[in-house]
This record gives C-alpha cells, sequence and structure tokens, in this order.
C-alpha cells in the first residue's frame, strides 16, 4: 500500500504527527509550505474562518502513484488551513483511499472535519476515516493534553489504523 502522508504545520504539531505517521507506514511525505508564513496569527485566523485558500511554494498536487493520500491540517477557528484548502481544491483523488487528520487546541473539531470530507469527496477521494488530535497551541507550546511525545504516539496510532486489514481492502 503506496501511502503520501500531506500536511500544513505552522507550529510544528502537525509536522509531528504525519512524520510519524509517514515512518510507521514507510509512506511518503509531502509538506505544504504556504507562501504567506502566517505569522500574523489573528490574519491566519481570518484567512481560516472565510475558508481562504493559500498561495504554496513548489506545489505538488500529484497524487496518482499512491493508493492512500492523508491530509493533516491544523483547526484554526473551526476551518482548515488555508494551505490544506488550497490542495484539496486542487488535487484529483479518484480512486484514492483518503485519511483526514485535524488537529487543533480543543480536539474534536466536527465543522473542520465535515469540511474536510465534503472537500475530499468533491474531489472523488473515499474518505477512510476522519481523526482528531489536540495539537500545540498558538505559540507552538504543549496544550493540557499534547507533548511532542503525545503527538509522536498519536501519529504512531494512525499509522496502525492505516495498516489495519479492512483499510487495505476496497
Amino acid at each position: 500500500m503506496q501511502t503520501l502522508v500531506v500536511y500544513y504545520s505552522r507550529s510544528g504539531s502537525t509536522r509531528t504527527v504525519a512524520t510519524a505517521l509517514a515512518h510507521g507506514v514507510g509512506g511518503t511525505l509531502r509538506e505544504l509550505v504556504d507562501a504567506n508564513a502566517r505569522t500574523n496569527l489573528f490574519l491566519a485566523a481570518m484567512a481560516a474562518l472565510f475558508r481562504r485558500s493559500a498561495r504554496l511554494v513548489n506545489p505538488d498536487y500529484d497524487v496518482a502513484g499512491y493508493e492512500t493520500v492523508v491530509i493533516l491540517t491544523p483547526a484554526w477557528v473551526g476551518n482548515p488551513a488555508p494551505a490544506a484548502n488550497t490542495f484539496l481544491r486542487t488535487v484529483n483523488l479518484t480512486g484514492k483511499k483518503v485519511l483526514i487528520v485535524a488537529l487543533g487546541e480543543s480536539g474534536e473539531n466536527l465543522a473542520t472535519s465535515s469540511h474536510l470530507e465534503q472537500m475530499a469527496r468533491a474531489r472523488g477521494g473515499q474518505v477512510i476515516g476522519v481523526h482528531h488530535i489536540h495539537g500545540l497551541n498558538s505559540s507552538g507550546k504543549a496544550g493540557p493534553s499534547a507533548t511532542v511525545e503525545e503527538l509522536e504516539k498519536a501519529g504512531q496510532r494512525l499509522a496502525d489504523v492505516l495498516q489495519e486489514p479492512h483499510n487495505q481492502e476496497d
């Protein structure tokens, strides 16, 4: 099973989970790099709130060589980061299994996951799961339930989920 792990990370939470997940499944890691560094938290939140897209540095939307695509994004004010919006508005996921992972300070965010799920399905993807993870807070420090070690373990657990037999069959 060839797996592509696509992620955007501003504070490092999503990168930590994505790296552990890719390592756990032997997958390819692809970072979405926003041309706008999103250092102004208010402007970043507004861009997410209005579901804006981002201009990506060296965008690569080719997923042809992969059976499964994992998309990881932070949840900002209840919405995906603009870089994730751009990827999901552009990529062709036809015939691909898609696992969605949203990280946020508050953990589960059904509005974010629902929106991501709709976007993936609109691009032809077969969503096999949606997961929520407590991430680091906006300053990059661990929240009450997120440490780097816990984020790595979350990535490893997601790798285990992907390797379960029911996810390898159509």
